[in-house]
C-alpha cells in the first residue's frame, strides 16, 4: 500500500486530504507542521509528500530541502496558496506544485502521476 505524508498546519485542510487519499486506497499519515514533519518522515516509509508552505516551526521549504538532503527520490507535492513563496523548487528532482483549492482534482492527479495508481 501507498503511504501519504500530508502535512499542513491547517486542520480542516489535513483531514479533508486524509479522508480523501484514504477513500483512494492511501494509506495516510498527517503532521501538524514542519517539524512534525521530519519526524514522520524519518519513521515511516513514506512513499509521497504532500507539503504545505507556510506553517510554524518549520516551513515547507526547509522540509523540502530537509527531505531533499537525505532523498531525492520520494515525490514531494507543494500544496500551497502562496505559490510564489517558493519559486526555486523546480531544481529539486521529482517536486511539483499545486495550488490550493476547494477542487482536488489536479492535486489527485499530481498523486496519480507519481503513483501510477
Amino acid at each position: 500500500m501507498i503511504t501519504i505524508l500530508i502535512v499542513d498546519d491547517d486542520s480542516n485542510i489535513r483531514l479533508l486530504l486524509r479522508d480523501e487519499f484514504c477513500e483512494l486506497g492511501f494509506n495516510t499519515i498527517t503532521a501538524v507542521d514542519g517539524e512534525e514533519a521530519l519526524i514522520s518522515f524519518s519513521e515511516e516509509d513514506i512513499d509521497i509528500v504532500i507539503l504545505d508552505i507556510r506553517m510554524p516551526k518549520v516551513d515547507g521549504k526547509k522540509v523540502l530541502e530537509s527531505i531533499r538532503s537525505v532523498n531525492d527520490e520520494v515525490p514531494i507535492i507543494l500544496y500551497t496558496a502562496n505559490p510564489f513563496d517558493i519559486s526555486d523548487y523546480k531544481k529539486y528532482k521529482n517536486v511539483s506544485m499545486v495550488v490550493k483549492s476547494a477542487d482536488l482534482s489536479e492535486l489527485k492527479e499530481a498523486v496519480r502521476k507519481y503513483t501510477n495508481v
